[in-house]
Parts: C-alpha cells; structure tokens; sequence
C-alpha cells in the first residue's frame, strides 16, 4: 500500500482531524508478513490507526485508547483480534467514532479490546506449544492469520457502514 491510500483509507477522520501521521517505519513494513498495520500517532500518544487490505483496497480507522481501569488489578484479557491472553495492562479498549455527516451521530462509537503495542501480528506468528494431536504449525499459523484478518476486516467495516443510523430508526 502505497503512503495515499493508507492516509485514504482512514473512514472515520473527524474532518476537523485532515491529518493522519504515518510511522516513520512504514517504507520498511514487512507487507508480506502483517495482516494489518497498526500504528500509535506520536503527537497524541491516545490515538491509534488500523489499516488493512480488503477486496484490492485499503480500509482503515482512526482509534482511541481509553485508559486503563486499575480496578482490573492483576487478571488476564484477551484480545479481541488476535486472541492472545495477556495482563491487563498489555490490553486496552479502543473504540472508534462512528462516521456521520450529523454532529451528534458522531458521538456514537464501537469498541474493542487490542493489545496496547497493536503488535497482534507477531503474536499471531510465534510457534505454539504443540501435541501429537495439535495440526502442524502451518495449519495453525495459516489458521490464526486468516482469523486475525477476518476479524480486524469484520471491525473496520463495523465502523465504515454507511447509513447505520437510518437503518436502525425504520
């Protein structure tokens, strides 16, 4: 992906917020091994971008970080796209306002837990603890990647629907 479709990509950008900051990484991604890009904006650590390849085109949100609850103490969550269980703090809620021409739509949003480095990619490629009876570990690397990616496509279109709104109200 070129540097203007990933800045196109962007379907939820407040039009106020034109600007979206590429990591400075991104010439050197490896796109032959990520499902998604993810990447924290370095002027407003809380902001987040979620870029990925859907049917030869690039779709991608704009994030927010909430903070995280101290009330979670020391339990484990899991990551709602790569699946990984992790400490608490190691997962965080991102939600993304919902796109709308109307200025109180705007304060709807979705949500979902992701690790806070957005590094699913390399979690979903580290070797698993195998059995005799466990498929082989291109199977499994083969099968997490596919659900990483359906699951990241499945929330960026949660957030891009057009009309959501007048399609509730009938």
């Amino acid at each position: 992906m070129t540097r203007e479709e990933v800045r196109g990509a962007i379907v939820n950008l407040d039009p106020a917020e034109k600007k979206v900051r590429l990591p400075v990484w991104f010439d050197d991604a490896p796109w032959h091994r990520i499902d998604y890009l993810g990447w924290r904006d370095l002027r407003a650590p809380k902001r987040a971008y979620l870029v990925t390849e859907a049917d030869g085109r690039a779709l991608g949100v704009l994030l927010r970080q909430a903070p995280n609850d101290a009330a979670h103490g020391s339990r484990a969550m899991m990551c709602d796209l790569c699946r990984s269980v992790r400490r608490f703090n190691e997962v965080s809620l991102f939600t993304a306002q919902l796109p709308s021409l109307d200025k109180r739509e705007r304060l709807n949003a979705v949500g979902l837990l992701l690790c806070t480095d957005l590094d699913c990619a390399v979690k979903t490629h580290t070797k698993p603890i195998r059995h005799d009876f466990d498929p082989s570990f291109d199977e499994t690397l083969r099968a997490r990647r596919e659900g990483l990616r359906s699951r990241t496509i499945a929330f960026i279109r949660s957030v891009s629907v057009p009309d959501r709104t007048e399609r509730n109200r009938r």
